[in-house]
């Protein structure tokens, strides 16, 4: 398994904003491109109304060539375009992705 985990610094008060259109706009493309979404987290534990929610949202592809192939897809997709560079920023104040996968599949992975 691989994962991809978007980190997410919402605006003051916009977090469960952010994640309301998230989940109407932008997960639903990502399942079609062959990702799942396992996890929703918040920080702090509770919906902020004058600061900053923090989201972890982790994603679960298959293998390597399936990271590859939804991130050939997105890249050509105007909607995801349109989602980080026009939607997003009305919610975020920062967005951090990482791709991680377990230690001991590092070697593996990397006999391609």
């Amino acid at each position: 398994m691989i994962w991809i985990v978007d980190e997410i610094e919402t605006r003051p008060g916009r977090g469960e904003a952010f994640l309301n259109a998230y989940m109407a706009d932008y997960a639903p493309g990502n399942e079609a491109r062959g990702l799942k979404l396992v996890h929703t987290m918040v920080e702090p534990a509770m919906w902020l109304d004058d600061a900053p929610n923090r989201l972890l949202l982790i994603w679960q592809a298959d293998h390597a060539g399936s990271v590859w192939g939804a991130k050939h897809q997105a890249r050509g997709d105007e909607a995801v375009y349109r989602w980080w560079n026009e939607t997003a920023p009305q919610f975020i104040l920062s967005r951090k992705r990482g791709t991680y996968a377990p230690a001991e599949a590092l070697e593996a992975l990397a006999n391609v």
